[in-house]
């Protein structure tokens, strides 16, 4: 909103600023996190006096302290916060920006669905079952997929859109329509392995903000012509103003953890962590960076492929358990481990992986 006042600028000098990439970022960040501070307390009461609190769940013996009757559904402090500062900041005309709010919206919706499940039958396993979730996701990957890929509606060339960049590869792998089952499965893994991660109190939002900074380091420069051919990237037109995004998404992350930080005051439940997989799978292909998703997001890697290895190799393929629980973290929590320790080594790691994907942006 903020960004049409640049039109402004015969009659107000200033008001130029608000077409830079930098100045609106760092508005994105202080209006996203003192949306979420200042909403939090409300929409905290809220959920408590609609009941909308978890309804908890055994842990095995795990050293982990009940957290019944906490509320849940924080998730929609992180979206008022995210949409309030990409209204406020935002380029409102921009394809890539209505794509990354629409994703966020539909995926949040996914989660919320669940959420209330689980509240209503009062158990964390009888939500929305794991079939469902799976062919919403695929409906979204198939949907977007096409439109992406269509050269009519697309927001790229169609040869850049069907090419899949690759790190350390300059030309990239083209695909063609066959990157439609690619961005499709990519949504669900992506969506999915954010919802495992988030376990533990500041868990998943701490690597999430992580990503989503590397997301935006990317869209700067795939965004800006004179970066894109100094680092030897594709200059993608308009990409550019989803650093404002990103940055928004980084300081709604920031207020959220201030009331998810252990002992937590809100879960974000998987009405926030169904959305923001879907909104980091959706920064992931606009930016072009889907390998650079696996990278960044290790720690999302690790937590599903605990899951995967647990339930389909273990348990239905050997008929025993590898892990003591799954996701990892659980498993850690076994070991002895307190879950303030598991959270913080969690966000060290998530750090250097957040390093070792910029280190990409070199190494071409």
């Amino acid at each position: 909103m903020l960004y049409y006042l640049r039109h402004l600028e015969p009659w107000f000098g200033p008001f130029r600023l608000f077409g830079y990439w930098n100045v609106r970022s760092m508005g994105a960040v202080v209006t996203a996190f003192a949306v979420s501070l200042l909403l939090g307390p409300a929409i905290i009461r809220l959920l408590r006096r609609w009941g909308a609190c978890d309804p908890g769940r055994d842990f095995g013996g795990l050293n982990v302290i009940s957290k019944e009757g906490t509320p849940t559904m924080g998730g929609l402090l992180i979206l008022v916060g995210l949409f309030a500062a990409a209204l406020l900041w935002c380029d409102l005309a921009s394809q890539h920006v209505r794509i990354v709010l629409c994703a966020a919206l539909y995926f949040g919706s996914i989660g919320a669905l669940d959420d209330l499940l689980k509240i209503r039958r009062r158990s964390n396993e009888h939500g929305l079952s794991r079939h469902w979730k799976y062919a919403a996701q695929i409906a979204f990957g198939v949907l977007v997929g096409v439109l992406f890929l269509n050269g009519w509606t697309s927001p790229y060339d169609p040869q850049v859109a069907r090419t899949l960049t690759v790190p350390f590869y300059r030309e990239g792998i083209y695909l063609g329509w066959g990157y439609l089952a690619f961005i499709t499965v990519f949504t669900v893994l992506a969506s999915n392995a954010v919802n495992v991660t988030d376990g533990l109190d500041g868990l998943a939002i701490m690597p999430v903000m992580l990503v989503a900074a590397v997301f935006g380091v990317f869209a700067y420069v795939v965004g800006d012509p004179e970066q894109a051919r100094s680092l030897l990237f594709r200059h993608l037109p308009g990409c550019g103003e989803l650093v404002v995004f990103c940055c928004a998404l980084i300081g709604a992350g920031v207020g959220f953890l201030w009331f998810n930080s252990h002992p937590a005051a809100v879960f974000m439940g998987d009405t926030g962590s169904l959305a923001l997989g879907g909104i980091l799978a959706t920064l992931a292909f606009l930016t072009r960076q889907e390998i650079v998703f696996f990278v960044a997001g290790g720690i999302f890697v690790v937590e599903a492929g605990s899951s995967f290895i647990q339930d389909y190799i273990g348990l239905k393929l050997l008929g025993r358990r590898i892990f003591f629980r799954a996701p990892y973290h659980h498993s850690l929590l076994h070991q002895g481990y307190s879950e303030t320790k598991v959270t913080i080594r969690f966000w060290i790691i998530s750090g250097i992986f957040a390093v070792m994907a910029l280190a990409t942006l070199k190494l071409r």
